[in-house]
């Protein structure tokens, strides 16, 4: 980080309780201090960038009104909580931000007392919001709950279950709308545009002070009218002042106000601290604030790549490792290619995603085929039931959403999409270990979740050939199909060509190198892991086997018969939790083949939460899921067979 300008205000900060002694006067200062920090510091490590820059005077404003040591604070996603926590005694964590051992890029309770919650997912926080206020409601000095939302976050369905309930509860809560028009792209929807329009009305911003001049302006006829009177006012306060839909619900609006205006933000909030209720108050910021690019490219600043490491002389010498390979296109851009490809052979193909057009690759798509493209917004629910719709109609939709996401969705997964046996394609993007946003987005949990349901093919492909031939297959399939892929580059060199490859139909495996007591059933990317580790043991004489099983349901049970009956051992490769995911579907296989006698041993994720590292590399490593955690548990197998033997 650049240290050449002091940073006094910001350096003199290590609790709340420091920038409440500061004089009003210096906050716009140490606002400035705080968004050259991040400038400086996250575009070295990486991270969210743009969403922080944001809220930089949301979040001293915050600090400086209330005392979170009793009151409570809850950030929606949590994303954006990097100034929350410079304010908060951790500005040095910021050296290893989101990178291994280092500090989270979430709120997260483990590193401080001020983070409620380890969230990472949108639309919950005015739940979770209210769920704190109830259980303080008697107290006898009730603490207040802050609950910070986005305002593409708020047109998450269960944002809206939370906030008529709150407002029908009476609990006192304050919700601060951050209304800067994107989430990680353009925020799309009704709600949207009807909040870009109070943005755009800059006579509603002034309306809630001329209203009453201009009530108390009609003459009073006299005491009869007074109610007439009331009932004009109310009229007029609905057709000029914004907010009356959150105001239909119970919900007491205050705003628009510039979220740039520290001074005005911390009147304000000081104001809502004596309402009683649920207030929401609607400031509107700029994404990126301060970032050159802000203005012309917000999205791609959202989150930002770290800068190269130089090693410094006086650090330690390392020796140095083998050659990596040289990677291949990402997944995610295999999965776009191959979509934009079939989607120009048939017309029938549509591409859908829940507020994530760039991270999923359709914005490719969007590009090329634009009626054909649907953004529904941070709606997976929605946007997974729209898409059974879809293919009801005679469509073939494709549903791209992060692994993680579309836990958020499960039920339309059941209830629309399975139960119906509809030909929906299902395309789980940064399915496993994640890196640097650890648990709240791995995606570890989604064979479990669907291969319990009836009718669901789920496939996962090793290299980009088979990404192409499995979506293919998933478009021509008459049923539901899951397409998990991870957050990473594909190889970069197939190791069989594309016409060499067995047929590809679900239940059916590949066999990639023959022979040896051993065989490792590896499902998706997890294949190159294992043969690599084959290349390793070879070359210590030592044989195994390798399978692309490609399908974790329908499983090859013709092949896992054959080598359950004549193998010493199998052992299971995948990037999922153990419980529930290939594993588990292999050893319930096998416990139902008559005469079946191999040793099954299933190398998958424990059986707990994997913190986030500077790289999915390291998560695999530390699971031992990489060719040598597979060549370890291989020699542990044949040491175990010999011992038995002896």
């Amino acid at each position: 980080m650049d240290t050449t300008q002091r940073l006094a205000l910001l350096e003199s900060i290590a609790t709340p309780e420091d920038l409440k002694a500061l004089p009003a006067e210096s906050l716009p200062a140490l606002c400035d201090e705080a968004r050259r920090f991040l400038l400086a510091s996250v575009q070295q490590t990486g991270g969210h960038l743009g969403s922080n820059l944001g809220v930089v005077e949301l979040s001293v404003a915050l600090h400086r009104v209330f005392d979170f040591h009793s009151d409570r604070l809850v950030f929606d996603v949590s994303h954006q909580c990097y100034v929350h926590k410079l304010l908060t005694g951790r500005r040095a964590g910021f050296e290893a931000l989101r990178q291994t051992d280092g500090m989270c890029g979430f709120t997260n309770p483990h590193e401080s007392e001020y983070d409620l919650f380890h969230t990472g997912h949108a639309g919950t926080s005015i739940s979770l919001g209210l769920g704190l206020a109830m259980a303080a409601r008697h107290q006898p000095l009730r603490p207040h709950v802050v609950a910070v939302v986005g305002d593409a976050a708020l047109g998450a369905g269960v944002a809206f279950e939370a906030l008529n309930h709150a407002a029908a509860s009476g609990e006192r809560m304050i919700v601060v709308l951050n209304d800067n028009e994107w989430s990680i792209s353009k925020s799309v929807g009704a709600l949207a545009r009807y909040l870009s329009k109070i943005r755009s009305n800059r006579i509603v911003q002034r309306a809630h002070h001329e209203v009453a001049n201009l009530i108390q302006a009609i003459p009073v006829i006299g005491p009869r009218v007074d109610k007439t009177l009331d009932q004009l006012g109310e009229v007029m306060r609905h057709a000029v002042v914004p907010g009356h839909v959150f105001e239909e619900l119970g919900v007491t609006y205050v705003g628009p106000l510039d979220g740039h205006d520290v001074h005005l933000i911390v009147e304000h909030l000081e104001r809502a601290k004596g309402l009683e209720g649920v207030v929401l108050l609607h400031l509107l910021t700029e994404k990126g604030k301060g970032h050159p690019k802000a203005p012309t490219h917000p999205e791609r600043v959202h989150g930002v790549k770290g800068a190269p490491k130089v090693a410094c002389a006086s650090e330690p010498k390392v020796e140095p490792r083998a050659e990596p390979k040289p990677a291949g296109p990402a997944y995610t851009k295999c999965f776009s290619d191959a979509l934009v490809k079939f989607a120009e052979r048939d017309v029938r193909v549509h591409a859908i995603t829940a507020a994530m057009p760039s991270g999923t690759g359709l914005d490719a798509f969007q590009a090329r085929h634009p009626a054909r493209f649907h953004d529904t917004g941070i709606t997976e629910q929605h946007a997974v039931g729209m898409a059974a719709g879809m293919a009801k109609g005679g469509l073939r939709p494709v549903a791209a959403i992060y692994s993680t996401f579309l836990q958020r969705g499960y039920d339309q997964v059941f209830q629309e999409v399975s139960l119906q046996n509809l030909p929906v394609v299902l395309a789980l993007d940064r399915a496993g270990l994640v890196g640097g946003d650890g648990p709240t987005h791995n995606g570890v949990f989604d064979i479990a979740y669907l291969r319990t349901l009836p009718h669901m093919v789920l496939a996962a492909p090793r290299d980009a050939s088979d990404m192409e031939r499995m979506l293919e297959l998933g478009l021509r399939h008459d049923g539901p199909f899951a397409l998990r892929f991870p957050r990473d580059e594909a190889p970069a060199v197939e190791r069989i060509h594309k016409s060499e490859r067995r047929e590809m139909a679900p239940g059916k495996a590949e066999t990639l190198v023959e022979g040896g007591e051993v065989v490792v059933w590896a499902f998706g990317a997890l294949v190159n892991q294992a043969l690599e580790a084959a290349e390793r043991l070879e070359r210590q004489g030592i044989q195994i086997g390798v399978v692309d099983a490609r399908f974790a349901k329908p499983l090859d049970l013709e092949l896992l018969a054959r080598h359950a009956t004549t193998r010493r051992a199998i052992v299971t490769l995948e990037e999922h939790q153990k419980a529930g995911g290939f594993g588990s579907a292999v050893l319930e296989a096998i416990n139902s083949i008559p005469g079946a006698t191999a040793r099954v041993k299933c190398l998958a994720i424990p059986d707990r939460y994997i913190d986030h590292k500077t790289s999915r590399a390291e998560q695999l490593a530390e699971c031992g899921l990489d060719a040598a955690g597979v060549e370890r548990a291989v020699l542990q197998l044949l040491e175990r067979a010999r011992s038995e033997r002896a």
